[in-house]
């Protein structure tokens, strides 16, 4: 049944106007404001404990908005700021927004498309299928028939959110100036971060080319599909994408749901391990299990990524977590880079050997990668740890993987499954029945030799020492080294002349004789003078 057209012919409401920031920002500073004197006043007399000011915390963001419970569920993942007790309350932060409008849905199409709907569109369901904090998702279909879904994001979010980020980044200078010792958080550096992930989740076309990319990537995969975008139809604010339909994870036969896991995990390792660039939001919402028994991954609006370097020691922490290799697993986290120059090692080998310990009293199926991150991030906390917004991504896809791995297969264990792939190749092609460490950093060491023996290489032609002579020196040698030394120091006064001198002609500084800049002929003809007095010199 194809729905009234009218509705595009008719004039639509103006977009709800935005609260002036005024207002917006004493909002927010009443109710943050609100909760540390709440804290001050409960900490100081009636020593609460830190869950239930996390919990407080919770409610207050809650109250304030999207904006609020996006900077929430960030910091539930902040292992090197916050507590676990108060990651969990933060973690249960869940923006709860009703649709917008069909009339703002379809005037928001038209607007970012250019056109009228029924153009595009044979059909255009005015009922939300589904709604976020950020769009919602209408059914359509194309004139060819083809089903689709339509991505449009919420009406003046991006404007809410960057008013809400300016206001709350003033807010936390403001706090820091009269409070010096809280800067060391870097809370600054985390509401820009915010930010940012604010304007990546916004932006649509951005999100259009993670789908493309993905998709193009297990095109032909028997495991795993992506419903494509539609060309010519996606930009910042609306994206067509094709429409697939699939059953949910709840309540899925046994078999299918240890089958589906299996598929789930085999291509995170493959999206994380080796090509570096992953789906992030891998919550049960955005997987289906179609009829054919492949998974199909939905919402691509947060994905991380992964460089070569940090790649690898992620290889080695996975590998030295499944062999339960303690000083292995210390080293690897090392060489992710995410400490100062000056760490302590010997912070985090206690926790560490902890964390083996307590694994070993544990079946597989509940060892916990993300887990063993946020163990070692909270260790560091005193050592300048730094989290870059890739590995916190990652660290929040592993922990929504393992909820949802738990809810297919309950005993799926997906170190088992990590330790499956290291046959593989796609970690290392080469192994050990006794361990895998020697090998994996062999394979290291060779794939790197040629690039550090071309950089030495390099780095000795550039100083002429391809052959390091013993010579006794003699009056005539040092005196030749003397001459050699002023020619260079007088080659560098040139080469600044000249560089000067072209400066001055390009900006025409000081007097001129017809259109040249005198100051300027006056440094070429000296430097000019100079290179020749050089050349004569060589003997």
């Amino acid at each position: 049944m194809r729905p009234d057209r009218s509705v595009s012919a008719a004039r639509l409401p103006d977009r709800p106007p935005q609260r002036s920031a005024l207002r917006r920002a004493t909002q927010i500073a009443m109710a943050l404001t609100g909760f540390l004197l709440w804290v001050a006043w409960h900490r100081g007399l009636m020593r609460c404990d830190t869950h239930r000011a996390a919990e407080r915390f919770a409610q207050v963001l809650q109250r304030l908005g999207t904006t609020f419970v996006k900077l929430g569920q960030h910091l539930s993942l902040r292992a090197d700021v916050l507590p676990p007790d108060a990651q969990r309350a933060l973690a249960s932060l869940q923006a709860h927004v009703a649709p917008f409008s069909s009339e703002q849905a379809v005037q928001e199409v038209e607007a970012a498309l250019g056109r009228p709907w029924q153009e595009v569109f044979a059909r255009f369901d005015m009922q939300a299928l589904a709604a976020a904090s950020i769009a919602q998702i209408h059914r359509a279909a194309l004139p060819d028939g083809t089903e689709v879904v339509v991505k449009i994001r919420r009406p003046g979010a991006a404007e809410q959110a960057e008013t809400d980020m300016r206001i709350l980044r003033r807010l936390v200078l403001t706090i820091q100036w009269f409070v010096p010792s809280l800067r060391r958080w870097g809370l600054a550096a985390i509401v820009d971060e915010v930010a940012a992930n604010f304007r990546y989740e916004m932006d649509l076309s951005r999100e259009a080319s993670s789908v493309r990319r993905f998709a193009d990537a297990w095109r032909d995969s028997p495991d795993i599909v992506l419903p494509d975008v539609v060309d010519g139809l996606c930009t910042s604010t609306v994206m067509v994408q094709q429409f697939s339909r699939g059953a949910h994870l709840h309540g899925l036969p046994p078999a299918m749901g240890a089958a589906a896991a299996g598929k789930l995990v085999d291509s995170y390792i493959v999206q994380i391990f080796r090509d570096g660039f992953f789906h992030g939001d891998p919550h049960p919402g955005n997987v289906f299990v179609m009829d054919d028994g492949r998974i199909c991954l939905h919402d691509f609006g947060i994905v991380g990524r992964v460089d070569r370097s940090m790649r690898r020691a992620l290889v080695a922490f996975a590998l030295a977590f499944v062999e339960q290799d303690a000083d292995w697993v210390v080293d690897a986290w090392l060489d992710l880079g995410l400490v100062g120059e000056g760490t302590d090692r010997a912070v985090f080998v206690p926790v560490v050997r902890t964390l083996v310990a307590d694994c070993a009293e544990h079946p597989l199926k509940d060892w916990s990668l993300s887990d063993a991150l946020a163990q070692l991030v909270a260790a560091g906390r005193t050592q300048d740890v730094r989290l870059p917004r890739d590995l916190l991504v990652l660290t929040r896809t592993l922990l929504l993987l393992e909820g949802t791995v738990r809810l297919l297969a309950p005993d799926f264990s997906i170190i088992e499954a990590i330790s499956r792939h290291t046959a593989t190749g796609i970690f290392d092609e080469r192994k050990s029945a006794a361990s895998q460490r020697l090998p994996y950093e062999l394979g290291n060491a060779a794939n790197a030799l040629p690039t550090l023996l071309a950089r030495r290489l390099h780095s000795v032609l550039r100083q002429r020492e391809l052959l390091q002579l013993s010579i006794k020196p003699d009056v005539r040698m040092l005196s030749g080294i003397d001459r050699l030394g002023r020619r260079i120091a007088l080659a560098l006064v040139t080469l600044g002349l000249y560089i000067a001198s072209s400066l001055l002609m390009q900006h025409a500084v000081g007097p001129r004789w017809g259109d040249m800049p005198v100051l300027a002929l006056l440094g070429y003809a000296l430097a000019i003078r100079l290179t020749f007095f050089i050349a004569r010199s060589r003997g």
